[in-house]
Formats: C-alpha cells, sequence, structure tokens
C-alpha cells in the first residue's frame, strides 16, 4: 500500500491489510527502525492520526523487492 500512494494514515492500513492493531504497529516499527518509513502525527476531525510514508530507501528495497521476486517467477 505505502509503494502505491505518497502517504497513507496507520488506520487506512489496519482497515485494509486486516492486521490487529498491534500486529501492523509491530511491523511498522521494524520497518521505521530499517529506515524504511517516515511518520508523521496528523490531527483530523479532532482526532490525532499517525500518517505513514516510504522514506526514499524504503522505496528501492521494495523495489529490489519486487524485481527479485519477479527474476524467480520469470525462472519458473
Amino acid at each position: 500500500m505505502l509503494a502505491q500512494v505518497a502517504s497513507i494514515e496507520f488506520g487506512e492500513i489496519l482497515l485494509r491489510s486486516g492486521l490487529s492493531k498491534s500486529a501492523l504497529s509491530k511491523h511498522l516499527t521494524q520497518l521505521g527502525d530499517a529506515g524504511y518509513i517516515s511518520e508523521a502525527a496528523l490531527v483530523r476531525d479532532g482526532r490525532s492520526r499517525q500518517l505513514l510514508s516510504l522514506t526514499d530507501a524504503g522505496r528501492a528495497a521494495y523495489l529490489a523487492h519486487r524485481a527479485a521476486l519477479q527474476s524467480i517467477i520469470d525462472e519458473s
């Protein structure tokens, strides 16, 4: 999802992925620790929200991973 948009709210990822809040938070923490995503606080409708986006390093890692998977598919 992050590769398809400039940024996305935590709640939208939660809704689309079907993961629990704790599982999604754990995954996003790992991606953040790796430098692959950035987080920003956003207030909308009087509520604090978390806005996430891929960093340049995250986008490069995602594209490399996709290319590696495509290579495996192409070899089949």
